[in-house]
């Protein structure tokens, strides 16, 4: 909006400046048939009419002027005071034309200051427009990189709920497999030690008919032998089964 405002007022500079230039035209016209009249004597020349759109100003020395020109001069002294008034006009034409002149260096001014505003405008406008080309360039490649890493990041989380639950199988495999072979274990040693129970109870039996017999001396050291040998196994087998058990 800025620039369209700026574009607008200096349209609106240069039409004026073309007016003004017209206008002064026009008024070096009227100050060159003056002094020419000044030169030559009194006329009834009429001055060229000024163009229809001027300052109120330029507007009331021109009317002045038109209608003093349309006025007969008579005598020397009439004369004289037509050299006068033609002299008061050119000077009054000289200071408007002055000040126009001033209107229009002003106006030039203005232009080239905001020429100069609007190229700074579309300099700022540019280097913004490429600090937001450089963002939208960053902000892309790190959405690129964040749903890689996304990406990545649910493949290896997929993979190591699969490796969990292989892993998770095989442990419980492998303690089943445990399991039973210490249970089967167990009871091959359960089974030993009734097996070595009953043969406790076979050797006290011969060992009582032994003493009964008479046959004291001898067995009495091979029982004894053997029940220490009995003992030492059944000791074995139980430290097995707490172990394994």
């Amino acid at each position: 909006m800025d620039q369209q405002a700026k574009k607008h007022l200096q349209e609106e500079f240069d039409a004026s400046l073309e007016e003004k230039d017209q206008y002064i035209s026009v008024l070096q016209t009227q100050v060159s048939l003056l002094k020419q009249r000044l030169r030559n004597g009194p006329l009834n020349a009429e001055l060229p009419k000024p163009l229809p759109q001027m300052e109120p100003e330029a507007e009331g020395v021109t009317k002045e002027n038109t209608d003093s020109d349309a006025e007969p001069v008579v005598g020397d002294g009439a004369s004289a005071k037509a050299v006068e008034a033609l002299q008061q006009r050119v000077k009054r034409q000289e200071n408007l034309l002055q000040r126009c002149k001033e209107t229009i260096r002003s106006h030039k001014e203005q232009c080239a200051q905001l020429t100069s505003e609007k190229e700074a405008l579309q300099e700022q406008l540019d280097e913004r427009l490429q600090e937001l080309e450089k963002m939208k360039e960053l902000h892309m490649a790190e959405k690129t990189k964040l749903i890689t890493q996304l990406r990545d990041a649910k493949n290896l989380i997929e993979q190591l709920e699969q490796d969990k639950g292989m892993v998770i199988a095989e442990t419980k495999r492998q303690m089943h497999e445990t399991l039973e072979m210490k249970e089967e274990e167990i009871a091959q040693l359960r089974s030993r030690i009734k097996q070595m129970t009953t043969q406790g109870e076979e050797l006290r039996e011969q060992k009582e008919k032994s003493e009964r017999a008479g046959k004291k001396s001898g067995v009495t050291c091979f029982m004894l032998e053997l029940r220490s040998h009995v003992k030492c196994l059944t000791n074995q087998h139980l430290e097995k089964l707490v172990k394994y058990g």
